[in-house]
């Protein structure tokens, strides 16, 4: 029987990655555990006693760890890797738009936006912005999100959380397509830059887009930092600049 999810291919790369790094490892045992500690305020009502059984033997039956995972935690292997700051979120991943763009490459706020934003932020990022080559700047809306099984159903669900508004700066990357590198390998080539982020700027997230971007005939993967206001307010051009040092290595 197929698995819930399809498998990443040549993962192993990734995991050897965090694997090696302590501080990685910790963080992945902490989200399990914040995970599990979480099912009695989660959003839906835990599994009854035997469809949580059947999701058991059929994890075990498929060799499906996401699906013993669900189960256990509300979360896909990649969503606790994601959740804890591990592998970027994908842009738009599902088809779902995350993040959100509410201003245009000029900095001026999008007309007929389904969200709500604040005159205080959008005079935040005002001030911060700037027009750069190589790396937009947007204020934007992002949120996290986890998968769960309906508990009557048994149907695959999303819940999103952790939704903030912030600044996300896009910037170019070489394309890994054309080095025939799949997406976990395309993580793992990033994943220095990741955990970088994370110890400077905790709380901050990534996005990519493998081979996303195109101008002039080239084609180009794609990397966010998002920094939420709710984290990174004070000090916000500081956080920008730091984010540029590391993304760029200097």
């Amino acid at each position: 029987m197929a698995t819930i999810f399809p498998r990443e291919e040549k993962a192993e790369m990734l995991f050897d990655k965090i694997l090696a790094n302590p501080e990685a490892c910790r963080r992945l045992k902490r989200t399990f555990y914040d995970a599990i500690d979480s099912g009695d305020e989660f959003v839906t009502e835990n599994l009854p006693a035997k469809q949580f059984t059947a999701a058991l033997f059929d994890a075990y039956e498929n060799k499906d760890l996401t699906a013993f995972l669900m189960a256990v935690c509300q979360n896909s292997m990649f969503d606790l890797l994601r959740n804890a700051f591990l592998i970027p979120f994908k842009f738009n991943a599902d088809g779902q738009t995350n993040p959100y763009f509410l201003t245009d490459e000029e900095g001026k706020l999008l007309e007929n936006l389904p969200i709500h934003v604040k005159e205080k932020e959008y005079e935040k990022f005002r001030k911060v912005y700037q027009k750069r080559d190589k790396v937009k700047m947007y204020l934007a809306h992002g949120y996290k999100k986890r998968h769960y099984y309906d508990s009557e159903t048994m149907e695959t669900q999303e819940y999103k959380m952790g939704e903030h508004d912030g600044v996300l700066l896009i910037y170019e990357l070489p394309d890994t397509v054309k080095e025939k590198k799949t997406e976990a390998e395309a993580y793992a080539a990033v994943w220095d830059i990741m955990m970088e982020l994370q110890k400077e700027l905790p709380n901050s997230v990534v996005y990519y887009g493998q081979d996303f971007l195109q101008e002039e005939g080239k084609r180009f993967d794609e990397m966010g930092v998002f920094l939420p206001l709710e984290h990174f307010s004070d000090r916000l051009e500081r956080h920008i600049e730091k984010a540029d040092q590391i993304v760029y290595g200097k």
